[in-house]
C-alpha cells in the first residue's frame, strides 16, 4: 500500500511539473520570430510569352511579335512587411532595401513594384499578368506575359 501511495505522488508530481513548465512556456509566447513575422506581399508569376519594343519618353513603340518562351519564366517577388524585398529571376536572386525600389500604379496594367540596378529597370505589376524589363541605355523595353489577350 505505501508502494502505491509513492508511486501516486510521483506521478502526480511529474503531472504538476510538466503542466506547469507548459504554462511557462505558453507564457513565454514562443510564437514567430517576430523579424520574420510574415509578408506584404508574396507571390510567384510565370510567363509564357515575350515581346520586345523600343522605348522613348512617350512610351513603347515599333514593337515586335510576341513569341512563346520555352521553358517559361518564373519570377519569384516577397517584401517583408519591414520593406525588405526577395526577387528570384528564374534563380538568380536579388535583394532589395526598401528605399532601393518603387511601388507605384500604372493605369495599363495596376499597382506594381519597381527595381532599378545599373541603366536597367524591371517593372512587376501586382496582379502578374505582365513583367517589362527597361534597356535604359539602349531605349529597349523586353515585355513578360503570362497570357496573350485578343
Amino acid at each position: 500500500m505505501i508502494n502505491l501511495l509513492k508511486t501516486i505522488s510521483k506521478t502526480a508530481l511529474f503531472k504538476a511539473s510538466f503542466f506547469a513548465a507548459l504554462f511557462c512556456l505558453a507564457a513565454c509566447n514562443l510564437g514567430p520570430d517576430p523579424d520574420a513575422d510574415g509578408a506584404r506581399f508574396n507571390r510567384r508569376f510565370h510567363y509564357y510569352y515575350v515581346q520586345d519594343c523600343r522605348f522613348d519618353s512617350f512610351g513603347a513603340y515599333d514593337c515586335g511579335p510576341i513569341h512563346s518562351l520555352s521553358p517559361s519564366m518564373t519570377v519569384g517577388l516577397r517584401i517583408d512587411s519591414d520593406g525588405l524585398a526577395s526577387l528570384n529571376l528564374d534563380g538568380d536572386r536579388y535583394y532589395y532595401l526598401e528605399s532601393e525600389y518603387t511601388e507605384d500604379y500604372d493605369s495599363d496594367y495596376g499597382p506594381f513594384f519597381g527595381f532599378t540596378q545599373n541603366d536597367d529597370d524591371l517593372t512587376i505589376y501586382k496582379s502578374g499578368e505582365v513583367m517589362a524589363y527597361w534597356d535604359n541605355a539602349n531605349g529597349l523595353v523586353t515585355y513578360y506575359f503570362y497570357e496573350i489577350y485578343d
